[in-house]
């Protein structure tokens, strides 16, 4: 019973390698001959062969009958239902059910056509391994590569090599991308880029979305927009193209280039924050998140928030906000500066009374006398404003409960300090940037501290913070 059972499974298997030959179907003319044993068979003209649902044709082929291998020349054409495989020169191997083509290959089914100067195609596993110029095409999707893997089945790709993915909503480059056509999904690395509705962004990884125009990227991040001159840094972004929305996080840097080209570096604005989210719906803004600092020419700023406004041209700064403008540094609860068509008009200065550690608006402004490197003028009150001309100090304006201190120089020679109060308090500058008036209204208060006795006077007044922490100028990353 053993030796019988054997014997049908030594036949069962015999009988499945038969089916698994590759039979010749046709051929204008047939010579055979036997080559270190082995049989061999030169077929000529209009040759088919089949095997199971794989058929042939070609010009001309070698059939190795041992190897159940054919090499297949001239006008090849391999079938396999829907499939279609054409190239000048082939070999099929039985055996493992694949076809290796040279000189040019074409592979076409009913979801793309496949095209390389040489490719493999595996007809058990429905998989394609194409080189060297790889092109496929899609009515959806276009993909170039120096390599590419293609599975039938799922209509996933694997590009290696110079990719670029085109598809309706976007143009994808990258040394590498996975694309999972049924997934709607893009999975580039190194070197990665994509230009979608008038910006491209760069990073390492790129994983996009094409159903939702969402993309999510990491390393390296650029943002560059090809409307307003801004480009955007960071070390991750996810970008919502519908509803025009980005955002990075890690070390974010806006930098915005004003689109007069005889403005040096200095007219650009830059913002570096721990993460930034820009709103592209009109109006335009960008909203900058923790450890904020702003430089524009010769406005400088930190906060814990900065919210810029394109259209225009308006930063606000929260959260603990801090400007230095000029001689000035400017704190308060609330500051924002008004910069039309980039030249600084206005800034505003709010004590805000609701929020937790209020504190007065506060103005200290430097003074050049290296003799005396402890006298700063100041200013305190509810309200503050600073307006400009032609990006000169113009005048100050403070509201409620105002308080200055202003020291005394007469020909380059210490004179005293003046000390002032009332509800509201305004400075006029000449064109020199100097204080040339100072007015003050309701509840008046003023003394005149004459220069022998100002050491002996306190020379600030309350809130009084100098600080040393102003921005500095960063480049963007060189990659």
């Amino acid at each position: 019973m053993r030796f019988i059972a054997i014997t049908i499974i030594f036949l069962a298997s015999a009988s499945l390698f038969a089916q698994d030959k590759i039979e010749l179907k046709n051929a204008d003319s047939l010579t055979g001959k036997v080559v270190n044993g082995e049989e061999i068979r030169e077929a000529f003209g209009n040759v088919a062969f089949v095997q199971g649902n794989v058929r042939v044709f070609c010009n001309s082929a070698t059939q190795f009958i041992a190897q159940n291998k054919v090499e297949l020349r001239g006008n090849v054409k391999i079938y396999q239902d829907s499939l279609t495989l054409i190239t000048s020169k082939a070999t099929y191997y039985g055996n493992e059910k694949k076809a290796i083509g040279e000189g040019g290959v074409t592979l076409q089914d009913p979801n793309a056509t496949l095209r390389a100067n040489n490719g493999t195609y595996f007809f058990n596993e429905a998989r394609a391994y194409f080189t060297g110029d790889v092109i496929i095409l899609n009515p959806q999707y276009k993909i170039t590569s120096k390599v590419l893997t293609y599975m039938r089945n799922t209509e996933d790709s694997f590009a290696r090599g110079n990719v670029i993915v085109t598809t309706d909503s976007a143009v994808i480059k990258a040394e590498n991308i996975d694309f999972y056509k049924r997934q709607f999904k893009t999975f580039a690395y190194k070197n990665v880029s994509i230009y979608s509705d008038s910006t491209y962004i760069y990073s390492d990884s790129l994983t996009n979305y094409s159903n939702e125009k969402r993309s999510l990227a990491a390393g390296h991040v650029k943002v560059v927009s090809l409307n307003n001159n801004t480009t955007l840094y960071g070390n991750e972004l996810e970008n919502l193209e519908t509803q025009k929305y980005t955002r990075l996080s890690g070390d974010a840097m806006l930098i915005q280039i004003d689109n007069d080209q005889t403005k040096s570096e200095h007219d650009t604005l830059y913002i570096y924050s721990n993460s930034m989210e820009a709103f592209k719906l009109k109006p335009e803004y960008y909203v900058a998140d923790k450890n904020v600092q702003t430089i524009r020419g010769k406005f400088y700023s930190r906060s814990d928030r900065t919210v810029y406004f394109k259209e225009t041209s308006k930063i606000a700064l929260s959260g603990n906000p801090i400007v230095w403008q000029d001689e000035f540094q400017i704190s308060g609860d609330s500051i924002s500066a008004d910069l039309p068509q980039n030249k600084l008009q206005t800034i505003y200065v709010k004590k805000i009374s609701e929020i937790q550690d209020s504190r007065n608006s506060f103005i200290i402004s430097g003074n050049p006398d290296t003799f005396f490197p402890d006298r700063f003028n100041q200013m305190s009150g509810k309200n503050i404003t600073l307006y400009f001309s032609d990006n000169k100090t113009d005048s100050i304006v403070s509201l409620e409960n105002s308080n200055s201190l202003y020291f005394i120089f007469e020909e380059k020679k210490a004179n005293g300090m003046n000390v002032s109060e009332g509800e509201n308090i305004k400075i006029l500058f000449d064109e020199n940037k100097k204080a040339s008036k100072i007015i003050v209204q309701e509840d008046v208060k003023g003394q005149f501290v004459p220069e022998q006795m100002v050491n002996s006077q306190p020379k600030t007044l309350p809130g009084y913070v100098l600080r040393a922490d102003k921005p500095v100028r960063r480049q963007a990353p060189s990659k």
